[in-house]
């Protein structure tokens, strides 16, 4: 088991709306901050961002910013295309079987 956080603050929506439209939440080392509250799927989905961090340490920001420009220079889009978001899906997908 992953050991998290999560925090659900409304407020964040209309502040987080600022960057990315369509955000839920947002995974800060093992804390997991979201505007509401979260499905199993996304919860999932959040972990494998926690475990990413895990992995990574305070590099995962710098990798994740790498990921997306990668990603956008391979012709992709930065979010939908980047490889920890992929995995991230990956593992909620595993969660739903």
């Amino acid at each position: 088991m992953t050991r998290h956080r999560v925090v659900t603050w409304p407020w964040l929506r209309g502040i987080g709306g600022l960057v990315l439209r369509d955000w839920l939440a947002i995974t800060i080392g093992r804390t997991v901050f979201a505007w509401r509250a979260l499905t199993d799927d996304e919860l999932e989905h959040e972990l494998e961002h926690v475990r990413q961090w895990g992995r990574l340490g305070v590099r995962y920001p710098l990798a994740y910013f790498a990921e997306s420009v990668r990603a956008r220079r391979a012709g992709g889009r930065w979010y939908r295309d980047n490889r920890f978001e992929a995995e991230a899906r990956a593992a909620a997908s595993r969660k739903r079987a």
